[in-house]
């Protein structure tokens, strides 16, 4: 309750000014704030409903819109087995897949794997210093030039190398012998592209025979796979797409068998994501439509025409979509999909894993087509589910129409509060000028008594 004191005690009159305000400016809003108190309240328990069963479509719509995927059902298998071995592990690669890889065997031979190339010089002694000059040094595609100062070691000519050459992917060190100092210059990258070359630009003989003593230690090759009798090379020792969504890692030459199964269990978990979030959607319709004969108490929602056909919107659209399936030869026997049966049958869906699982090992591509893509089960399906809860959906403009109730209801309050402090302005200015008015009539009695007193004594 406000607190309507404001320092003035009813001198007059006596009567407890503030008091008498507060009761009767409390009596007086009593029922607008009761009133109000039940609007907002109906809202709340309204859109409490709306909202459970707004989540649960969206829940519905998230699990629809990962089953709409083309690769959704796609999860695949792998394993391999190199032919020289004997306890079923691969020497010669390792492979592995993504959703859609196409499912079979696949004989692969490594023919050659790649390698970096690199180059080693001949031995230097300790402590030679060479006379300045200039190397050109190349690498797929692209040059550089290194300046050698007057008076470099073998040290000092590696740091040159690198300073200017490592962006390239180049990489000088040196490597000590019972000979003397060796210049070691190789690429990081494999592949025949990558092949490093140094030339010299200018410089005298000790530059030259440097240059000219750099011998080929390992040739800069690509890799060689034959994938089923056909043949693709590689920069690096991982082959990528040569089967679509397939990677294979090479370890050395050799054969190899590469399995590529479907994941069954991975592949029914979308379906069966969208069977748990539908039949939720179902029941959270059902529970907010409910009513307690027992207890003869509604639920939030009880005889809502919306959630009434809402709950017919997908019981139809499932019916439809269940029978289409049937129509392609996918049935209840053969897929394992259908409603719940009596006398349990509450509009849920069932999957029976094995079914469905059979029905993938034997003709996978025809039911993901049923299931996946812009015409298939679930993009048919996610349609119904966004007319509820998209941005324009009836679901999201329901729940806006009652926040915006609410935030009506809060109006209301600020304006209840500004009339009943005008009201009590109003009782206050009426009971001060109560209270004037008696305090002159009590004057006025006083001296009137005064005077008949006067009076009597002088008659006495």
């Amino acid at each position: 309750m406000a607190d309507y004191s404001f320092g003035y005690g009813g001198i007059g009159s006596g009567i407890d000014i503030s008091s008498m305000v507060s009761q009767l400016v409390a009596a007086d809003r009593a029922p607008q704030d009761a009133r109000l108190a039940k609007l907002e309240s109906a809202a709340k328990f309204k859109l409490s409903g709306v909202g459970s069963v707004s989540s649960a479509f969206d829940a519905l719509k998230t699990a629809l819109d990962a089953l709409k995927k083309s690769d959704a059902m796609g999860a695949r298998t792998v394993g391999s087995v190199s032919a020289d071995s004997t306890s079923g592990t691969d020497n010669v690669l390792s492979a592995s897949v993504g959703k859609g890889t196409p499912a079979g065997q696949y004989q692969i031979e490594v023919l050659a794997l790649a390698s970096a190339h690199k180059l080693m010089g001949a031995a230097v002694p300790s402590g030679t210093l060479f006379d300045a000059g200039q190397l050109s040094l190349s690498m797929g595609g692209e040059s550089v030039t290194i300046d050698i100062a007057t008076g470099s070691s073998l040290a000092d000519i590696r740091s040159a190398i690198n300073d200017k050459a490592a962006s390239l992917g180049v990489q000088a060190s040196l490597l000590t012998s019972d000979d003397g100092q060796h210049l070691s210059v190789a690429s990081t990258r494999t592949g025949a592209a990558n092949a490093v070359s140094i030339q010299l630009v200018e410089g005298g003989g000790d530059l030259s025979t440097l240059v000219g003593g750099l011998q080929q230690k390992t040739a800069a090759a690509d890799a060689r796979v034959s994938i089923d009798g056909l043949i693709t090379t590689s920069e690096g020792n991982a082959i990528a797409d040569a089967v679509p969504g397939m990677t294979l890692a090479l370890k050395a030459t050799g054969t190899s068998t590469v399995t590529v199964a479907t994941d069954a269990a991975a592949s029914r978990k979308p379906v069966e994501d969208v069977v748990k979030a539908y039949n939720a959607a179902i029941k959270a319709i059902a529970t907010a439509t409910s009513y307690n004969k027992e207890t003869d108490t509604p639920s939030s929602l009880t005889g809502d025409a919306q959630m009434r056909g809402a709950a017919g919107q997908l019981r139809a659209i499932m019916g439809d979509l269940l029978g289409e399936l049937a129509v392609q030869g996918l049935d209840a026997r053969t897929l394992g999909l259908q409603t719940r049966a009596y006398p349990s049958s509450d509009g849920t869906l069932v999957l029976d894993s094995a079914k469905f699982d059979a029905a993938m090992a034997a003709n996978p591509g025809k039911i993901t087509a049923a299931f996946s893509g812009s015409e298939g089960f679930a993009a048919r399906l996610s349609g119904v589910v966004e007319g509820y809860v998209g941005t324009d959906g009836s679901f999201t403009l329901r729940t806006k129409g009652i926040n915006d109730q609410l935030k009506d209801v809060a109006r209301q309050r600020e304006s209840v509060d500004l009339r009943m402090e005008a009201t009590a302005k109003r009782y206050q200015a009426q009971f001060v000028a109560l209270d004037s008015l008696m305090a002159q009539m009590s004057t006025t009695s006083n001296y009137l008594s005064q005077q008949l007193a006067a009076l009597s004594a002088q008659l006495a």
